[in-house]
């Protein structure tokens, strides 16, 4: 596939036909949809996501929602668990895998992901030291948490790799990052989401190139690389000499794929500085929208503190308000950030309905949030602890700081069971919901 400018010059428009401009759209007529595509967004929000966003996949897979899906966008968090659901052969026999009293295959993962010190080491040791030292590093880490199926070869699978993504029985994934350049002769830092599939890569200004042909410096994009930068909450940008964005902490460094002889191109930069998803949006809405999906199950796992009245949970929602003050779609929340936010921050409800119209998607939005029938259904659970869900917003023994969730490395089994329940549970609770929205796609 060669480099092209643009696939969907019509950003947002809906409709199947949208889709269909796309590379995947021989994957997309196998859903044999006429009308409309149906979009599942994995949100941003480092660990805590990435295990909330397991138990709501567990429970769309139980009720026949994710089969009926087009497209699976994921973030940060969101794209640890969604790669590791995308690629994984044995969906039942080792994703969903999940014994009563003791951690799974992938709980097992999270439990040492950074707090194994041996193995940190022997991936600082392993790691090629070049400028995305730090970030190849992150990467193998991740790769040996979440890719775990595939033993030591998941650190090395191109992310083109034939066969490696399931799109067969699964959405197509789409794996969301955020690009860091400065348009020709300014010292602007311009961010856009860098959208990554075994297909192509890149954004709507500086256009798509083939995946294959893309190179994390030496070696071709893979899937641990894609992850990684999706996942670099932790970078900074600044502009360096020259035309180049200088990126500090978790960001990777790509090559400039633009042609050379590209009229008006967006940048001189020899390289792009790519990183983490949640710093353009951590929704991952937009790719969403930019294929033309005409409706959206949007799960926002964001670090949100509560400070709960009797009706209000008075959560921030900075990925949806920065979501809605970005992009057009606004419209299909409602007209007004304010007013859509007094609808959703409601206690004990955190599964809201918002219908578009024909120029923007219904959206069924699930937020993590406190659930009191949660915590009555599941306190007989042996691995439960009294109060988890308020510790879970809080601060206590078996709680969750909700600001540094990303960097807590000592996550244990009650932990991660009790929050990936309360997602599945979030799905079972309103299986008809979400039956209902699934089958509006056709």
């Amino acid at each position: 596939m060669t480099y092209r400018r643009s696939y969907n010059a019509d950003f947002g428009t809906l409709g199947a036909e949208v889709a269909h401009r796309w590379p995947e759209r021989t994957v997309i007529r196998n859903k044999a949809k006429q009308v409309d595509t149906l979009g599942v967004a994995l949100s941003g929000g480092g660990y805590r996501s990435a295990i909330y966003n397991y138990g709501i996949l567990r429970g769309l897979h139980e009720i026949g929602v994710m089969s009926q899906a087009d497209y699976l966008s994921v973030v940060s968090g969101g794209s640890w668990i969604g790669t590791a659901y995308a690629t994984t052969n044995l969906l039942d026999r080792w994703f969903f895998d999940r014994p009563d009293e003791k951690p799974n295959t992938l709980e097992e993962g999270f439990e040492s992901f950074l707090a194994n010190p041996a193995r940190t080491a022997q991936e600082l040791i392993l790691a090629r030291k070049n400028e995305n030292y730090v970030s190849n590093v992150y990467g193998r880490l991740l790769a040996r948490t979440f890719l775990r199926e595939h033993g030591q070869d998941g650190r090395w699978m191109p992310f083109a790799q034939r066969g490696l993504v399931k799109d067969g029985d699964r959405p197509y994934l789409i794996v969301n990052g955020t690009v860091n350049f400065r348009p020709a002769g300014t010292f602007h830092v311009q961010q856009e989401c860098f959208e990554m599939t075994r297909h192509y890569c890149g954004s709507r200004s500086l256009g798509y190139t083939s995946t294959r042909d893309l190179h994390a410096k030496e070696k071709p994009l893979r899937m641990r690389d894609a992850v990684a930068i999706s996942g670099a909450a932790v970078a900074a940008h600044l502009p360096g000499l020259g035309d180049e964005t200088i990126g500090i902490g978790l960001s990777r460094a790509l090559p400039n794929y633009l042609p050379d002889d590209l009229a008006n191109a967006p940048t001189d930069a020899d390289e792009f500085d790519v990183a983490d998803g949640g710093h353009y949006n951590n929704l991952g809405v937009e790719s969403l929208v930019n294929r033309g999906c005409g409706y959206l199950i949007v799960v926002d796992a964001e670090h949100d503190p509560e400070s709960p009245t009797r009706v209000r949970s008075n959560q921030k929602y900075h990925g949806l308000t920065t979501l809605l003050r970005r992009n057009h779609i606004d419209t299909a929340f409602g007209h007004g950030v304010e007013g859509v936010l007094r609808k959703i921050d409601r206690v004990d409800e955190p599964v809201h309905l918002f219908e578009g119209d024909d120029t923007v998607p219904d959206i069924l939005y699930v937020k993590l949030k406190r659930s009191s029938s949660f915590d009555r259904k599941f306190k007989s659970k042996p691995y439960n602890q009294p109060g988890f869900v308020n510790h879970l917003f809080g601060r206590g023994k078996f709680g969750f700081d909700p600001q540094f969730s990303t960097a807590k490395l000592d996550y244990d089994f009650a932990e991660h069971r009790n929050l990936s329940d309360l997602g599945h549970f979030v799905v079972t609770e309103n299986k008809k919901r979400f039956q209902d929205f699934a089958a509006r796609s056709r």
